[in-house]
């Protein structure tokens, strides 16, 4: 993942905690309870390559152009489980999302209902690829996307 900060437009948020009156004289010290970050997607980087393939495979070329061509990539959202339901994962995409130039939003994540998959679909999120497998790994994933700009 580290390769990922030098794609193109890499963009990557935290989200902090932070105690609203610590003691006096006491430094406040936030807590991470989340991160998330998305790039610009373009041919050759993995991911982008390996969903294009297998959109244009179920959907065509002009589909799989149309979601993936000129899309931002959400790679990474995480929120701690403590804070899950808070809107946390939600203000992190919606910041990640605002301004960008790209026609669409993409992501990957587990194919079952999982908080983030109803996050995700209250967003506006679609269904594109279900029940799909990386190369080499075993877990079904869904791929996900949206137009941009987020409503």
């Amino acid at each position: 993942m580290r390769n990922h900060a030098t794609y193109p437009f890499f963009q990557c948020y935290f989200a902090e905690l932070r105690d609203s009156s610590p003691a006096p004289g006491v430094s406040e010290k936030p807590q991470i309870v989340g991160f998330a970050y998305g790039f610009h997607g373009a041919p050759g980087q993995w991911w982008h390559d390996v969903v294009l393939r297998a959109l244009a495979e179920q959907s065509g070329r002009e589909v799989a152009n149309a979601w993936l061509g000129n899309a931002f990539e959400l790679a990474e959202i995480h929120v701690h489980p403590d804070y899950q339901s808070k809107g946390i994962g939600r203000a992190m995409i919606r910041t990640l999302c605002a301004g960008r130039r790209e026609r669409t939003a993409v992501l990957s994540t587990h194919d079952r209902p999982t908080a983030a998959r109803r996050l995700y679909a209250s967003m506006g999120f679609r269904d594109l690829l279900t029940r799909f497998v990386f190369p080499g790994g075993f877990e079904e994933y869904v791929i996900a996307g949206r137009p941009l700009p987020l409503a």
